[in-house]
């Protein structure tokens, strides 16, 4: 994907050659390549943990308030949410 993107970029600033050597696999060494391949595992993980997080607030068993001691929507109090938005895992545990 890294790429992709690499070459499309060559393609808009006019500059079919590189390309053109990106897509034949010759630009393995290209450092665009390399930071684009970091920023889209960056992202890749980021969006990871936002539909994490979906997942959880959307299980109805979250809202379910004949759980024993209260339904967990209310224990969270948006802690999921916090930790995504901080780059945390879902579940933060601070044990």
């Amino acid at each position: 994907m890294a790429e992709h993107l690499v070459a499309k970029v060559y393609d808009a600033i006019d500059r079919p050659d590189l390309a053109a050597m990106i897509r034949a696999g010759q630009a393995e060494d290209f450092p665009e390549i390399a930071d684009a391949a970091a920023l889209l595992e960056h992202e890749t993980a980021r969006i990871g943990r936002y539909e994490s997080a979906l997942r959880q607030y959307a299980d109805p068993g979250l809202w379910d308030d004949t759980t024993p001691g209260g339904m967990l929507a209310l224990h969270d109090s948006g802690e999921m949410a916090r930790n995504v938005l901080a780059g945390r895992p879902v579940f933060n545990h601070r044990d």
